[in-house]
């Protein structure tokens, strides 16, 4: 083998180390990548909440029987589940100093509000309503929560201090099955940045409310015949919330902004290709659904940063890249820092060392085929 042989194997090795580094991105997905499909396990993948500093995504999972809390960074990667045991627990949703988690939880007798630390795992109960509360909401100041009761075949909205002390109802009969209402609320409820207003969506499933103050009464402060939901406060002051539309072969979803001085409204985004809920991360440049579009209820991100992402909120763009992850660990105390770095790193050193077999297939290749011939 003579020096330009040397020189055509050290040419392939070099080109295939070039390409090693970026074969992980390529494979979650890539930064160039508009719509990923975060989740791809059994069971189903729910709820996501984007937690303050937009970094890590909470959801519910019942991937191995009941549901529990799991944690995952944004590009779907070191999944680790925060919650662990019998209870059923569902609607995670994350305190302003992103320490703490609200979720509901069911023991079989009750469902309460409980609280998770991120770090360590504790689980701390807090309310004792007796009943179904639901959807934890904790204010911005971290002082209060607001939260749905279900008892008695009527539904209603309550307000209670953080640690569960002092609950109450905020509303009187806001949704009854004898009435045919849903009496299933399906969303957080939502505050405003000053910590003094809330607004809901009510049991008719078509009108918006809003409470203001302490002891404020609730208001109906949009009822326009469309179905309007999942209402809640956006940067300026406005309130966001989605109207869904159904046809028979089609459905999607508007995004609109209320004006609560001048009564005006605003549309935002039109025919978004999912529906409700959904969540925007602090920008409004990510959104985070779920969806059975894959053949099982799955958690999806939009990048509308990304070339094609308008398209593929608009549903015009439907190929999601999957993200190639491990399934969640088992339940347990949440992962350190160096265990956060050293999962992301096992597919890199899985893609590398197949980088290097590849190598050494393709100068064996060239050694056989360039050798001089007797």
């Amino acid at each position: 083998m003579n020096r330009f042989h040397i020189f055509l194997i050290a040419l392939v090795v070099g080109c295939v180390a070039l390409i090693a580094p970026i074969i992980p991105a390529a494979r979650a997905g890539g930064p160039d990548t508009p719509l990923l499909q975060l989740t791809d396990e059994r069971g189903i993948d729910a709820r996501a909440a984007w937690s303050p500093d937009n970094r890590t995504i909470a959801y519910q999972s019942n991937r191995d029987g009941v549901y529990q809390i799991v944690l995952m960074n944004v590009d779907g990667t070191n999944k680790r589940a925060l919650t662990k045991g019998s209870n059923d627990n569902r609607h995670p949703i994350w305190m302003a100093d992103g320490k703490t988690i609200l979720f509901d939880s069911f023991d079989g007798k009750a469902r309460e509000i409980y609280s998770v630390n991120v770090a360590d795992g504790a689980i701390k109960q807090l309310t004792r309503i007796g009943a179904s509360a639901s959807f934890p909401s904790p204010s911005p100041d971290g002082k209060w929560m607001t939260f749905y009761v279900y008892k008695d075949d009527v539904l209603d909205l309550w307000r209670a201090r953080i640690d569960g002390s002092d609950a109450k109802p905020l509303t009187q009969r806001m949704a009854s099955a004898a009435a045919n209402q849903c009496t299933f609320p399906c969303h957080h409820a939502g505050w405003s940045d000053d910590s003094r207003n809330i607004v809901y969506s009510a049991g008719e499933l078509d009108t918006i409310w809003m409470i203001t103050g302490e002891n404020g009464t609730p208001q109906k402060i949009i009822d326009n015949g469309e179905d309007n939901h999942f209402p809640w406060f956006l940067p300026d002051g406005r309130v966001g919330y989605v109207v869904e539309r159904i046809e028979a072969n089609n459905a999607w979803t508007d995004f609109w902004a209320f004006d609560l001085k001048t009564g005006q409204r605003e549309l935002l985004q039109e025919r978004m290709a999912m529906q409700g809920p959904i969540q925007w991360n602090n920008d409004y440049t990510k959104l985070l659904f779920h969806s059975p579009r894959g053949g099982n209820f799955d958690i999806y991100l939009i990048d509308l940063n990304v070339d094609g992402g308008l398209d593929a909120l608009h549903g015009k763009s439907t190929t999601a890249q999957r993200v190639q992850t491990s399934s969640a660990a088992p339940a347990s105390a949440p992962a350190t820092t160096s265990q956060t770095a050293a999962g992301a790193n096992d597919d890199s050193t899985l893609l590398i060392g197949g980088a290097a077999g590849i190598v050494i297939v393709l100068a064996g290749i060239l050694f056989f085929a360039l050798r001089p011939r007797k």
